[in-house]
């Protein structure tokens, strides 16, 4: 996928993820307070010799997950602006607080794809700096529940009268797919270098 592609395919996920966004109420967003350097962002993504290969999984419950073939992982150059967002995001992620960044500073990104169903990426044509790999990897679930399904009715065996009642409880499992993000910094030193990174939780 050429770099020009790339920046398309940002753009328009970009604009997917905003109408997501828009839709949940009542949640604070959180920007970084550093300014977004467009200019110096976009020379970080200029086109180099480097290259980095990785593997990505997310461990659950002594389980290895992996995203399937073509699933998306993502590439941010790191930056002053980017570091920081980095930050708050471990101090404001949740239903009523998120970190969040600008629209410009969002689409300066590379958007891979998985090679295989073993979590197997590669990252080309990139320069040396400090880049921020982001992916989020399907596991499943299992949940527990007790529901009450009827009720149980006592009789007397003479009379034929009811003498007292009990409800009945069946206890249901089922599973379900939930995913979580998985992420890591990978630093590439020189041109032409090929960097082998592992991401995990």
């Amino acid at each position: 996928m050429n770099r020009k592609s790339l920046l398309i395919s940002c753009i328009l996920y970009f604009a997917s993820a905003s109408i997501t966004a828009s839709a949940q109420k009542g949640v604070e967003y959180v920007l970084p307070a550093a300014s977004f350097d467009e200019a110096a962002t976009s020379k970080l993504l200029e086109p180099g010799t480097a290259t980095i290969r990785g593997n990505a999984s997310l461990k659950k419950k002594g389980k290895v997950n992996f995203a399937t073939k073509g699933h998306n992982i993502i590439l941010f150059p790191v930056t002053p602006y980017f570091t920081e967002f980095v930050e708050l995001k471990k101090k404001y992620n949740s239903r009523k607080k998120q970190a969040t960044m600008t629209n410009d500073a969002f689409t300066y990104r590379i958007e891979g794809r998985y090679l295989d169903d073993q979590g197997n990426f590669e990252f080309t044509e990139l320069k040396p700096g400090r880049y921020y790999l982001v992916t989020w990897i399907e596991y499943e679930r299992k949940k527990n529940m007790v529901l009450r399904t009827g009720t149980r009715t006592f009789y007397n065996v003479y009379s034929g009268n009811e003498v007292g009642s009990e409800p009945i409880y069946n206890a249901y499992s089922y599973h379900y797919k939930a995913e979580d993000e998985v992420a890591g910094f990978v630093e590439v030193n020189k041109e032409g270098e090929v960097v082998n990174t592992i991401i995990s939780n």
